[in-house]
Formats: C-alpha cells, sequence, structure tokens
C-alpha cells in the first residue's frame, strides 16, 4: 500500500483541483490511498462530488509558522510514502518538509507550457530546481522551466465527459435560440486578456463581413474582460452572432451541442477545457503556445500562432466550408481523449510516477 499526502491550497472548481480529484477517485480500489492537505476552506470545493471528506484535512490557522507546524504535524501523523505539492507555495514547503522529515517530494506545481519571468514565477522556477522529482502536465511545461528532466502526466477525463446525450443538445438550442441549420462555435475559459477572446471576436467579425454565415458562437466563463468583450460584439454588429453566456455547470451538455471548440489562449500546460471538448467529439482551433500543440494533433485539429487574426479566419472558414473535414477532425477528437487522456490512463501513469519514484 503506497500512500501518498497532497498538499494544494485549496479545492474550488479549477483546473488542478479537478485533477487532484479525479486521481483521488480513479486511485479508489487500488494499493494507492490518496490524503490531502488543503490550506483554505473554499464554497462550491470537489470534496463533495467526489466524495474526499474524510481524507481531506483542512488548516486551523492562517498564520504561516502555525501552518508549518500543522502540517508537519499531519505528515508525522499520516505517515505519507511521500508528499505530492500542487502549486508553488506549496512546493515551497514541501522542500522544507523534505529537509525537515526526510520525506520524498514529488513538484507537481507546472500546470502551464510557459513562464512570465515575474517574481512569483522566478520563485516557482527555483524551488522546481531544487526539487528532486519534478512533475509537469506537459512537456513544453518542462522546457519552459529549463528542466532537463521530469516526468510529464498529462490531464485526465472523467468518465462523465465520455457521455452522450441528444436530447440535452436539443434543450441547448432551444434555450439559446439557435437555429437546427447554424453552425455553432464555443470557447470555455475565464474572460481574462491571456484567453485573448478578442482575437476570436475580430475573426468572426471579418468573416460575416465577407460572407454571411450563419453561425453562433457561444462564450462560456466570467472575468473582468467581459465590458470590453461586449463593447467589441456591439462595435462589430455581432450581437445576434455572439453569446457571452457567463459561468455555467452543463459544460458537457454545451459542448455536445457545438460543432466546433475555439481556444485562443496565451499559452497553456494541457488545458482541461481542451481535452472536454474533444471528448464531446468536436474538432479543435486552438494556439500553437504551451503545450497545446501536444493534444491538438493534426488528425483533430487546427492550431494558429497566437492572435494572428488571419490564420484563424482561415482555420475557421475551413470547417465552415468542408463538413466531411469537420465531422472527421470530430470523431478522431473523441477516439484520442478516450485513448489517451481518459482517467483509467491518467491513474495509471500516475502509479507509474509513483512507482518510479520511490523505487523498488
Amino acid at each position: 500500500m503506497i500512500t501518498v499526502l497532497h498538499l494544494i491550497s485549496s479545492l474550488p472548481r479549477g483546473g488542478r483541483e479537478r485533477q487532484l480529484a479525479t486521481l483521488y477517485k480513479y486511485s479508489k480500489g487500488s494499493d494507492v490511498v490518496n490524503r490531502i492537505i488543503c490550506f483554505n476552506k473554499t464554497q462550491d470545493s470537489y470534496v463533495e462530488e467526489y466524495e474526499m471528506g474524510e481524507d481531506v484535512f483542512y488548516l486551523t490557522s492562517k498564520n504561516i509558522f502555525k501552518r508549518l507546524v500543522q502540517i508537519r504535524s499531519l505528515i508525522k501523523d499520516q505517515n505519507p510514502d511521500l508528499i505530492w505539492t500542487w502549486g508553488g507555495f506549496e512546493a515551497s514547503i514541501g522542500v522544507l518538509m523534505t529537509l525537515l522529515l526526510r520525506i520524498t517530494h514529488v513538484n507537481g506545481s507546472i500546470r502551464h507550457g510557459i513562464v512570465r519571468l515575474n517574481k512569483k514565477q522566478l520563485w516557482r522556477m527555483f524551488i522546481l530546481h531544487l526539487s528532486r522529482y519534478r512533475v509537469a502536465n506537459s512537456k513544453a511545461g518542462l522546457k519552459a522551466n529549463r528542466l532537463k528532466k521530469g516526468f510529464v502526466l498529462y490531464n485526465g477525463l472523467d468518465t462523465q465527459f465520455f457521455d452522450t446525450d441528444k436530447n440535452a443538445e436539443k434543450e441547448i438550442l432551444r434555450q439559446f435560440n439557435i437555429p437546427p441549420d447554424n453552425l455553432v462555435l464555443i470557447s470555455v475559459a475565464n474572460l481574462v486578456p491571456y484567453k485573448d477572446y478578442k482575437t476570436v471576436i475580430k475573426a468572426l467579425g471579418e468573416i460575416l463581413a465577407e460572407r454571411k454565415y450563419k453561425f453562433q458562437y457561444l462564450i462560456i466563463g466570467e472575468g473582468p474582460e467581459r465590458h470590453h468583450l461586449e463593447r467589441l460584439i456591439k462595435e462589430l454588429n455581432l450581437q445576434a452572432n455572439i453569446t457571452i453566456a457567463g459561468r455555467r455547470k452543463d459544460i458537457r451538455c454545451l459542448l455536445i451541442s457545438a460543432d466546433i471548440y475555439i481556444h485562443s489562449s496565451r499559452g497553456e500546460g494541457c488545458s482541461n477545457a481542451i481535452l472536454e471538448a474533444m471528448a464531446a467529439g468536436l474538432p479543435i482551433i486552438a494556439t500553437d503556445t504551451g503545450g497545446t500543440s501536444e493534444i491538438v494533433e493534426k488528425e483533430n485539429g487546427i492550431c494558429f500562432q497566437f492572435k494572428n487574426i488571419y490564420q484563424l479566419k482561415k482555420s475557421i472558414l475551413m470547417l465552415f466550408d468542408k463538413p466531411d473535414l469537420r465531422n472527421r477532425m470530430g470523431n478522431n477528437s473523441r477516439k484520442l481523449a478516450f485513448e489517451k487522456y481518459s482517467a483509467t490512463f491518467f491513474f495509471q501513469k500516475y502509479y507509474k510516477i509513483l512507482m518510479d519514484t520511490l523505487g523498488p
């Protein structure tokens, strides 16, 4: 039996948090026991959904020194085979505990395929180089952090994301008043500059100005850019074609209802949103930054240069005009998602990393 004690700041609904929850779920019944030290308690977390309650330990103090004492005490009480950290601050504590308790530490804080050289990122990189074992969710993440050695653990998809429900598709089209003959484009990402929705909106504006395609673009997400995006949509007279739907809990149903997925981010590691779109059987149009090109292959999508409106427009038009290509790429997306990024495969890779780390 292998006991892993994970350190994570909190468990709200987010990328790394869901990956930890997925590992927890798919480890059940195996010889791996996952327990979690959570620094902060949040509402709407994965704890209840994935029935993690009995294995989650919350820190009771906000004082850094008291927290260190409590973490040290929990590690000694749980006596894990290793600790696995999910963020830069948590990894700093992991390195410290390695020195104090002589315990194996796996630094799993690399969640992006690019690095912005600010103070926070430089410290994270420093801690990564101090760590003996590093795990990234893309090869690009290792490269961006100037690491020659490290494990790659691509994100995994729970089986729920492979479910299809045509009634759900009809309900979404009715809800947004989308005619059946319209093509549906969709993006799922926070409304922040980093996700670069403006390039997508501008590309669609140029397409509609040239030819009167029937399409609806659904933007799923919320954030500080909302006002600017709404203004741009109005300036380009795209109100009838683009809907900002805010945060939604029916992501799978929305994806099933769509025809094309667009991801215009400045950089990702292994994007959960893209993987979910692949599981829903969508062709992908995404920026070629970070680790995205590692999961979006020629068979299932098209990569374009970040902020390159011409390339994005060309990619969208190709899928608009070639329904056979669109369907073929969509089928390949689903096949790749199932074969390479299912939660079962995810756990198997995780288990192998544990074995390689702990040795014979």
